[in-house]
């Protein structure tokens, strides 16, 4: 068989079951029976010849050939929604960013703008440690901007190198004595300090620690959070320091008392990254332009 001689209806069934794990859910969404969704995924294992799916509690779990289909199917029929059937003028916009907490002070005004400007809710989601594929393939999220380097690639998906940055490390007025004259400190410096640590993510799975315990120590964290609000009020008021990105100390406002050194050691270069839909429509182009436009003022080529 080829694919010209497939029912394409069985392809939506598949795509729809890739998404929600579920014949009930994937009968609702397509305006089924639950035993026509079961009737076309048989077809469609003997088509295929492949079991597709297995069941787990409710949930029915892709085989590894599935999988490989959901790479090459979800994005397609996202990009062919996007591009074919354009949402009417009368719904509602949105746009979802995964962005990390130190980029708020920098994207937060350019962001409430160009929301305003496009009529468009914007939803900033929670920065995690792992991989968006699924949740921009799949529509859920508009732009993921991330910290790293390289990063694997989808042709559904633009990946693109914004710039990369300097971290720095900052401390208050009860480190000060201790670091007077110092001009920088090196990253095997950092194990000899306490320190503040305000990621939405474990210290195990955090850049400048993997590079740490490759080199044979770790930090020791004094304060762990994931609301940088909090840090400048921490660093003045106990002898601990804080390792963050260059432009986020630089565009914040409350930095009375607080003073900061050069991190030195190639493991103090950060990278910044976003990755979004191939198909995405042209106005949240645009407001992935502006955020972009925004970076590399700050973010070095």
């Amino acid at each position: 068989m080829n694919i010209l001689q497939l029912d394409m209806n069985l392809l939506k069934v598949l795509y729809v079951m890739l998404i929600t794990g579920s014949t009930s859910k994937t009968a609702q969404k397509l305006g089924l029976s639950a035993s026509a969704v079961s009737h076309a995924l048989s077809r469609l294992r003997e088509s295929l010849d492949d079991p597709l799916f297995r069941r787990e509690g409710n949930q029915q779990v892709p085989t590894l050939f599935a999988i490989a289909v959901k790479n090459k199917l979800v994005p397609l029929f996202e990009s062919l929604n996007e591009e074919l059937f354009k949402p009417s003028a009368c719904e509602a916009r949105h746009f979802r960013i995964v962005l990390p907490p130190a980029l708020n002070v920098l994207l937060t005004p350019e962001l409430a703008q160009q929301g305003y400007q496009a009529k468009a809710v914007i939803e900033c989601l929670t920065f995690e440690r792992r991989a968006w594929r699924d949740e921009l393939n799949e529509g859920k999220i508009d732009l993921l901007i991330a910290i790293g380097d390289h990063q694997t690639q989808q042709s559904s998906l633009h990946y693109e190198k914004v710039g990369k940055t300097q971290l720095i490390v900052a401390y208050g007025p009860p480190l000060q004595q201790r670091l007077s004259g110092r001009d920088n400190i090196h990253f095997h410096e950092l194990a000899e300090y306490d320190h503040f640590y305000c990621h939405p993510w474990p210290q195990t799975v955090n850049e400048l620690d993997r590079q740490q315990m490759r080199a044979g120590f770790t930090r020791h964290l004094a304060f762990v959070c994931s609301d940088y609000s909090q840090l400048m009020p921490a660093l003045r008021h106990a002898p601990m320091m804080a390792v963050i990105p260059r432009p986020w100390y630089q565009t914040f406002y409350d930095r009375q008392q607080i003073k900061t050194l050069p991190l030195l050691g190639h493991q103090a270069e950060g990278s910044l990254f976003f990755q979004y839909r191939v198909s995405t429509t042209e106005w949240k182009r645009k407001i992935i332009d502006a955020l972009k436009s925004v970076l590399k003022q700050h973010y070095l080529p």
